[in-house]
């Protein structure tokens, strides 16, 4: 089975064809994403013309259910979510937030394999949370589980930055000034770190999971050693890990690419 994969989120689009495990059958391609839903919509059919494949598996930000986006994020453009897929490429497919997709990426292939309750948070722009409990990828009612606004995002610390007075506002750039030993540069990353801490403890609190993985830009700069000591300070009688994804970019796409499998 050949399935192609999309990615698609508010900076970038990125799409490979895969077969049914999830293996890249070809390079990776990364476009950003353009500013309206009929660029992206021609993106996709021409991409469907150029690469024979038995069904789409598309991973997108956003509240999906039931094969649907319902909820559209405001980094994507107006009538995204009423982009219809059939009728793009006759093609059947699967439609799945990308948070969602991460983490069975990460459950059947990545960090996560052998745990049977775990998350993933994605550390970009914003932050993306995606559960697998009983060993099942865990959405809700409404596909709304996980969706919550951890206040340990990209624009975060791009924020603390300012309210810090520096001018720069990337993440690596930050980083590496707090490891030359700029004060504001370490207050901003402490802070954000914090945060990080405290969405981490909020979810265990509510799930008493296994282990966390993060994926993300942000998860380069994350001190995964004062993370874990931090958390066992709370969680005494916990066994909770926190690690490091390891499909990182492109889980989205494998992880699409295996649930549309499965469920065909």
């Amino acid at each position: 089975m050949k399935i192609l994969a999309f990615d698609i989120g508010g900076s970038k689009i990125a799409y490979a064809l895969t077969d049914e495990e999830g293996n890249m059958l070809n390079e990776v391609c990364k476009i950003s994403t353009p500013e309206t839903s009929a660029e992206i919509a021609d993106i996709i059919r021409m991409t469907a013309r150029q690469n024979k494949a038995d069904g789409l598996a598309i991973a997108t930000a956003g509240i999906v259910f039931d094969n649907h986006l319902w909820d559209k994020p405001n980094n994507l453009p107006t009538g995204y979510e009423n982009i219809d897929f059939t009728e793009l490429t006759g093609l059947p497919y699967l439609l799945v937030n990308d948070a969602n997709a991460a983490v069975w990426a990460e459950y059947k292939h990545g960090a996560l394999r052998g745990h049977r309750h775990c998350a993933l948070l994605t550390l970009g722009t914003d932050v993306g949370c995606g559960l697998i409990l009983n060993d099942a990828l865990y959405s809700g009612i409404n596909g709304a589980a996980g969706e919550v606004r951890f206040n340990a995002s990209g624009t975060t610390l791009a924020n603390l930055a300012k309210q810090n007075g520096l001018t720069e506002t990337d993440c690596f750039i930050i980083y590496n000034l707090a490891k030359q030993g700029n004060i504001a540069a370490q207050r901003t990353c402490a802070t954000w770190s914090e945060n990080l801490v405290s969405a981490l403890i909020q979810i265990n609190r509510i799930l008493d999971l296994e282990a966390v993985a993060l994926s993300g830009s942000l998860a380069k700069i994350v001190d995964y050693m004062q993370i874990n000591t931090q958390i066992q300070r709370n969680f005494s009688h916990s066994s909770i890990r926190i690690m490091a994804a390891e499909a990182e970019n492109n889980a989205g796409l494998i992880g699409a690419a295996l649930l549309f499998a499965e469920k065909k």
